[in-house]
């Protein structure tokens, strides 16, 4: 299984979205989510879609996935890589640590044309949920 995330946030911070799916070894669609966050940064956006699919992933018993995502600060903060700044960033990312517990996660930069699933789904969470309809769309 392999596990897709993004965050958008249209100024910095501004009106952001998160959008994370689940994609089978034969490429097809399993999961997908988009979910409307109100105003948010970027880096909060990416953190929230990683917790969302990292949510599903533990909810579905799936002990095995590798997740891709193209937020570098994000990948790299939470394979301890990188230092954590802020503290609200850490309380994120300690999240993400509890949900990969007694899990195989491997966690991989990926350009975002290699993203475009998720991206689409961050985005579509800020033009199409943001007028307070709804606020996440699961599939």
């Amino acid at each position: 299984m392999t596990g897709y995330f993004d965050g958008a946030s249209r100024g910095n911070p501004g009106e952001a979205g998160a959008g994370a799916c689940i994609v089978g070894d034969s490429g097809d669609l399993i999961w997908e989510y988009a979910e409307y966050l109100g105003k948010r940064t970027n880096n909060e956006a990416e953190y929230t879609a990683l917790i969302r699919l990292l949510e599903e992933v533990r909810s579905r018993g799936i002990a095995k996935v590798e997740v891709r995502g193209d937020s570098k600060l994000v990948i790299c903060q939470v394979k301890r890589e990188w230092k954590i700044n802020f503290p609200h960033l850490r309380e994120m990312a300690s999240r993400a640590w509890e949900l990969m517990e007694g899990m195989d996660v491997e966690l991989n930069w990926v350009p975002r044309e290699k993203n475009k699933l998720a991206d689409a789904l961050s985005n579509k969470a800020i033009d199409e949920l943001s007028n307070g309809t709804r606020n996440f769309i699961v599939r």
